[in-house]
């Protein structure tokens, strides 16, 4: 039985394309001119092909995109922003109160246990014992496995922290696009141990097969704790949407193990009843409500986030990533997402760790003794960095005085008479301190800062190319955590001179959390740009001198048709409006196919030809049973492949014309992409 399916013989252009045609229909839509055409030799053209909206995108076939409609009103929708170092959860009612955002009331908590000081979040860490069972999380995990170390070394228990960002191997995304592997990133865990893996089935998890089980567990934390705030309260579990965020330069595959880790770990996953936000969107949909104004030229009022025509780039620097897009508001002022996601892994963990591994090591004069500090008295070690973690939020760009972090006793100790002398001769005398000369502290900030501004730089050309003589000024939103650091807000102050306002809404920290539940209950984003373009393996009809011979195949009706062609859906960059749906039309080629499988590919090219190019890869497939139909004459086979692109996730479900069924077409990533 072969599995080849043949395209339709129509398409459905937008202007400026060619194809030749016997006759065509043009209607006007916003912003594009369709045209539905029909190849010489075909006969008849596709019926009732649906206008294109606005931010739609090519494709190819029985072609439309029409909208489709959401799951009934919540009455409470929540949000979960699960972050490298840090998580929290936010919720909010939906009543008639709250229908405008500027004055919606979100819910959130701000007390865990051992926190040290009251907080949106809870440290993203967990104690597991030797079987892999949970003792405890947050705070609470860290204060246990310091103070009771010795005893959880016995036992055989581990400690994990930052591992959120180990969730798949390196080398994700398609050939062409760097992705964002993360497989020689290690966290902070004192050992990779855990039985929730085994609780979870495989489901596509490759690479790493620990830290999906970590973050499930921690989710299940998280979720149980925000169920029982908001049940308290009145509300049932079948009550709320949830939405949980993740990185914009994430991939499918990324998101897909997410998705699979939060059902994993309780939460719904019902279409409508989970939702992904990317965490710079989110984070924009918090400061387009919270006040954060740009300035206006020739001295008029300044205009809020929120204006028609308002231009502004959201640069999301957090624990382990920063993530950066860009947006421009339509006359409705709904988002319409003009940058490209990019982003690295440049959050502020990463300054951490060179402070260790730099600056520690150099004052300690070798690697060896911070392992030492690492195995034997990891309590103190911790202490240690705490305070630089509390004394960069205070390091400026013009910083002239030095830095001093108190050596905890237990390490001045283990270090010795020897050390001591050391640091003394290195710091002009100071051995009970660890002494950062302002140059020290500029370095390592320079470890990070710069390939930041990079990615802005980048973002910033990406926006010129959708800028016109109309366009209002630029501006640049930093969020996320690391983004309270006074250097890096003055050093994109001084990268971007006049050619934009830099923006700091109120408590970036939590702007991606209170954004993600604004995202839940009203999403303000109408369109998106597509990373990658999509599309599937068809057969069409072989072009002699074109086509590769090795390609050529002959049907059982001795048509000749070209096998492995890539049929288009959505092309890299082009805009796609969130409630789009692409429809392409299939037939199955020989009369005894019981069934079709469809093999989805993605590549950074914006005009593949085959899906064997070297640039394209496999990134999911999904039968379609077509028994039901086989009494039906083979032209009367016909298949309707759907997929959404302008969500966060990208989404296919497939219709047999013939009976209306509508098959499961759950996507299964691979983890090339």
């Amino acid at each position: 039985m072969h599995k080849y399916v043949q395209e339709v013989p129509a398409i459905l252009l937008l202007a400026g394309e060619t194809f030749r045609t016997t006759r065509a229909s043009t209607c006007k839509d916003d912003d594009f001119l369709l045209k539905v055409c029909t190849p010489k030799g075909t006969g008849r053209a596709i019926k009732d092909v649906q206008k294109y909206t606005s931010g739609g995108a090519n494709s190819t076939g029985d072609n439309s995109v029409r909208e489709r409609g959401h799951m009934d009103e919540p009455r409470v929708v929540a949000a979960i922003d699960f972050g490298t170092h840090g998580t929290g959860f936010a919720w909010c009612v939906v009543e008639e109160g709250n229908a405008d955002p500027r004055t919606r009331q979100v819910n959130y908590c701000n007390q865990w246990d051992a926190q040290p000081v009251a907080c949106a979040k809870n440290l993203s860490a967990l104690l597991l014992d030797h079987q892999g069972d949970v003792l405890s999380w947050g705070f609470e995990a860290r204060r246990n496995w310091i103070t009771g170390r010795a005893t959880a070394q016995h036992e055989g228990a581990t400690y994990h922290a930052g591992f959120k960002m180990r969730l798949v191997p390196a080398g994700s995304g398609p050939k062409g696009d760097e992705g964002e592997g993360t497989a020689e990133e290690e966290d902070d865990s004192v050992a990779l141990r855990a039985k929730e893996v085994r609780r979870i089935p495989n489901g596509g998890f490759a690479g790493d097969s620990v830290t999906p089980g970590l973050v499930t567990a921690y989710l299940r934390k998280i979720y149980r704790r925000a169920l029982a705030q908001i049940t308290a309260s009145g509300y049932d579990e079948d009550d709320i949407r949830w939405c949980l965020t993740v990185p914009a330069i994430w991939s499918d595959y990324q998101k897909m193990v997410m998705r699979d880790a939060a059902k994993n770990a309780g939460m719904p996953t019902e279409d409508g009843r989970l939702l992904l936000a990317l965490e710079p969107e989110a984070a924009a949909h918090h400061a387009r409500v919270c006040g954060v104004q740009v300035a206006s030229p020739d001295g008029e009022t300044p205009t809020d986030l929120m204006t028609p025509g308002a231009r502004f780039m959201v640069v999301d620097c957090g624990g382990g990533t920063v993530d950066i897009t860009a947006y421009e508001n339509d006359p409705s002022g709904r988002m319409i997402e003009i940058g490209r996601a990019t982003g690295g892994k440049l959050g502020s963990d990463y300054l951490n760790r060179t402070f260790e591994e730099q600056l520690l090591v150099s004052r300690f004069g070798k690697s060896e003794i911070l392992e030492d500090l690492r195995r034997h008295i990891p309590d103190a070690l911790m202490d240690l960095t705490d305070a630089w973690e509390r004394a960069k939020l205070h390091i400026r760009v013009d910083q002239s005085e030095p830095v001093y972090l108190n050596i905890p006793a237990a390490i001045d100790r283990r270090l010795g008479v020897t050390m001591r002398k050391r640091l003394a001769r290195l710091q002009n005398g100071t051995s009970d301190a660890i002494v950062i000369t302002p140059d020290e502290a500029k370095g390592l900030f320079g470890n990070v800062v710069p390939d930041i501004l990079d990615l802005v730089e980048e973002q910033l050309a990406e926006m010129a190319k959708s800028r016109t003589v109309k366009s209002r000024r630029d501006a640049v939103l930093l969020v996320g955590g690391f983004s309270t650091s006074p250097y890096l807000q003055q050093a994109v102050r001084d990268h971007m001179g006049d050619r934009a306002d830099v923006l700091v809404p109120p408590d970036p920290n939590i702007a991606v959390l209170f954004g993600a539940v604004h995202f839940c209950y009203e999403p303000h984003t109408r369109a998106r740009r597509s990373r990658f373009t999509y599309g599937c393996d068809v057969c069409s009809e072989f072009r002699e001198g074109v086509d590769p011979e090795e390609n050529k195949l002959t049907t059982s009706e001795g048509t000749v048709l070209c096998r492995d062609r890539f049929s288009v859906f959505v092309r890299a960059g082009e805009t796609v409006n969130t409630e789009a749906e692409v429809t392409h039309v299939y037939f199955p080629i020989e009369g005894d196919q019981k069934s079709v499988d469809f093999d989805l590919y993605a590549t950074a090219d914006s005009d593949p030809i085959y899906v064997t190019d070297s640039n394209c890869d496999k990134i999911g497939y999904f039968e379609v049973d077509l028994s039901r139909v086989m009494r039906f004459a083979l032209s009367d086979r016909g298949v309707q492949l759907h997929m959404r692109f302008g969500e966060t996730e990208v989404k296919a479900r497939a219709v047999v014309m013939q009976t209306g069924e509508e098959v499961s077409a759950t996507v299964r990533f691979h983890s090339n992409y």
